[in-house]
């Protein structure tokens, strides 16, 4: 028996409506599997639904085109399990690419899942709900302005809430630079950057540009390119 018919008996006791080529592996080489599955889904008997990932499919009468025979909903059900996700949770649609096409998004409590499926041309994409809390924790490109840099700084802290407390980082820094013979002057301003950088309010990155606008301002009215 080829291997072909012998792959096509195995999908046909399944009761689910999911085949994945690790359920075909023993069937054949590699080699042989990946030909017998092309020719599946070539026949419209099976669709390709990601890599390793197929659903159990038909070819419509009118038109040629090849449906799973099962609903979108209930394929991704079956998706989630078999990936070990668990049942699904909220769902979103977000545009893909800037095209009208649209991308379901399930979240999933599983750390660091990132799976994409097709599904009869919707896009299904599976990824960590612990990932988008991270990167909506991460700060945000700012607009950084040229003057009025404290006031800025100001308005940044009161937003968010954050203070200003010196550490015991600060007070060695201090003492070190006393013993150095050079005067310690507190800029308000500064300490609310080193407070809004601590509490991750900003980038590195921005602290440095509004510390070098801020003293271009205070010092000789230059405006930051």
């Amino acid at each position: 028996m080829k291997l072909e018919d012998r792959m096509r008996r195995s999908i046909q006791r399944r009761s689910g409506n999911l085949v994945f080529r690790s359920d075909l592996a023993a069937l054949g080489s590699p080699t042989q599997v990946t030909h017998a599955l092309g020719a599946l889904v070539h026949e419209g008997e099976l669709l390709r639904l990601g890599i390793g990932i197929y659903a159990k499919a038909k070819r419509e009468a009118y038109g040629g085109r090849v449906r799973p025979l099962a609903s979108l909903e209930t394929i991704i059900r079956e998706a989630a399990q078999r990936l070990g996700l668990g049942p699904h949770g909220s769902v979103s649609s977000v545009a893909a690419g800037g095209t009208e096409e649209a991308m379901l998004v399930i979240e999933t409590d599983m750390p660091r899942i990132s799976r994409k499926l097709v599904i009869d041309g919707k896009i299904v994409q599976f990824r960590s709900a612990r990932r988008k809390l991270r990167d909506e924790g991460r700060p945000q490109p700012l607009t950084i302005p040229t003057v009025g840099v404290a006031r800025f700084v100001q308005d940044l802290a009161h937003r968010y809430q954050v203070v200003y407390a010196i550490n015991s980082m600060d007070q060695w820094a201090d003492t070190v630079t006393r013993l150095a013979g050079d005067e310690v002057r507190s800029d308000p301003t500064e300490d609310l950057l080193v407070a809004l950088k601590r509490a991750g309010k900003l980038s590195k990155k921005d602290v440095a540009t509004l510390a070098v606008n801020y003293w271009r301002e205070r010092k000789h009215g230059v405006r930051s390119v």
